[in-house]
């Protein structure tokens, strides 16, 4: 806790602190209070589209747990990182440090499989 977060961020790109992060996906509440994010199967093109009504297309359900959850919640289009990781940082402690860099991986991943898009 208490680090210093550090970004590297291409001249002219914005700082990923500073970008808020917007849900793309459905998703459901678990029992025990976490989330699994909905993804399409087949995709969310035209043939997407078509593969998922042929095989009856069920949704891949990507479980998070609390820590992947408490992000995600936080993912309402007013958050920034930044505001994220303080969020993180005052629930869970020293269990997620670094936690900058643990948000970078975890958006990275997420905006690769469509699941957040950004807003600045």
């Amino acid at each position: 806790m208490g680090h210093t977060p550090v970004v590297a961020m291409a001249k002219n790109e914005e700082n990923l602190l500073d970008m808020v992060p917007v849900q793309l996906r459905e998703a459901r509440v678990c029992g025990d209070g976490t989330v699994d994010v909905l993804i399409p199967r087949f995709g969310d093109n035209w043939v997407g589209a078509i593969l998922g009504r042929l095989f009856k297309n069920k949704p891949i359900h990507l479980h998070l747990d609390e820590v992947g959850t408490t992000v995600w919640n936080l993912c309402d289009g007013r958050n920034t990182v930044y505001e994220i990781g303080q969020s993180l940082e005052a629930k869970f402690g020293d269990r997620i440090d670094p936690v900058y860099e643990r948000l970078g991986l975890f958006f990275h991943q997420m905006k690769k499989a469509g699941i957040v898009e950004w807003r600045s």
